[in-house]
């Protein structure tokens, strides 16, 4: 899939309600993040870019 192509298929699955809670999204980038090959090059800033995903989801979600 290309990128315009997933970002098609998020908002389709935000529309239908397929988006998680807050909690659930930041817990499966952490997820995502903790799964990640550090050892391979290039990987630090895919996980730089995962937590930064994970922190707007939390902000985004409101006070708590």
């Amino acid at each position: 899939m290309n990128q315009t192509d997933v970002m098609l298929k998020i908002v389709e699955m935000a529309r239908i309600g397929g988006a998680l809670p807050a909690d659930e999204a930041v817990s499966l980038v952490a997820a995502k993040v903790a799964d990640l090959d550090m050892s391979c090059e290039g990987v630090q800033q895919e996980a730089t870019d995962l937590m930064r995903l994970g922190a707007t989801i939390w902000s985004l979600a409101g006070p708590r």
